[in-house]
């Protein structure tokens, strides 16, 4: 929706600007003050030079004015990160200690024997 707005907008303000460009070709001369500087150009170059200076500066206006906003965002990504991290380790830890424990005992040679006569019989 917002690119669809931002082109509704964008190509007016184009179709303007080249219009006034092409109906604004007579010279101006731009002189610096206290230098003996002078510029010649056609009228729609300082003009819409001066536009998009205005552009610039707002956008860098905006950038700055978003700039916290932006590093505690990233300083929250960070942390949760970090947290997320923590539950994975403490969860493992968990299984850990809840798992279980593995016998190993190795039968006795009575047990294995009566095991043998169960299997042997059918029962088992």
């Amino acid at each position: 929706m917002l690119r669809i707005l931002f082109w509704i907008l964008t190509i007016p303000l184009l179709a303007l600007a080249g219009a006034f460009a092409a109906s604004n070709t007579g010279p101006v001369v731009l002189r610096l003050w206290p230098l003996p500087l002078q510029w010649e150009m056609p009228v729609f170059i300082p003009v819409l030079g001066a536009f998009l200076l205005g552009i610039g500066i707002t956008a860098l206006c905006f950038w700055i004015a978003g700039l916290p906003g932006r590093l505690a965002r990233r300083r929250l990504a960070r942390h949760e990160q970090a947290l997320e991290e923590e539950t994975i380790r403490l969860r493992h830890e968990l299984a850990v200690k809840n798992q279980p424990p593995i016998h190993t005992a190795v039968p006795t040679p009575g047990e294995d024997a009566r095991a043998r006569r169960l299997i042997a019989a059918g029962e088992g």
